[in-house]
């Protein structure tokens, strides 16, 4: 399976919960592709509106190689990241035919709702898509707190 990562993070969390996923992926055999969304301009912390944030994504990855998508960002405000909705919402167009799974990393909570966001422009955009998954990123260890979640997420990609 060709699977594409695309992921923002700004404390670095997301990006080693995304290696975790593409190194797991990577073992069982398939092609992954991670890519960290940069920006420019200003990136608020999500308390503005969408619209109002002066922004642009520098290096949107276009989709249409891969059978799979995941995205992956940070909680802001108890709201998936203003740069992985901008790219959900503006970069990604066609998604029919394809899988798709979301992933978030939060200090406390704010998770679900995330999901839901990311979920629902991924359905928008013509994706079957797969439960995901919410990483607390305070209160326990970091092997600990990894390793059930890449399981859980590559068992849904894998069809387990």
């Amino acid at each position: 399976m060709n699977i594409a990562i695309v992921i923002h993070t700004s404390s670095g969390h997301t990006l080693k919960f995304a290696q975790a996923i593409r190194d797991k992926l990577v073992s069982l055999g398939h092609e992954v592709d991670l890519t960290g969304l940069r920006t420019i301009g200003t990136v608020n912390t999500g308390i503005i509106p969408l619209v109002r944030v002066n922004f642009s994504i520098k290096n949107p990855p276009e989709l249409e190689e891969f059978d799979t998508v995941l995205v992956g960002g940070p909680v802001w405000g108890f709201k998936a990241s203003p740069v992985i909705m901008r790219y959900l919402i503006e970069d990604v167009q066609n998604l029919k035919g394809k899988r798709a799974l979301s992933f978030v990393t939060m200090s406390l909570s704010g998770g679900g709702r995330a999901l839901r966001m990311m979920n629902g422009e991924l359905e928008a955009a013509g994706a079957e898509v797969l439960e995901g998954e919410a990483l607390k990123s305070f209160f326990m260890p970091k092997d600990l707190k990894l390793s059930a979640p890449v399981e859980r997420i590559c068992g849904r990609v894998c069809g387990q």
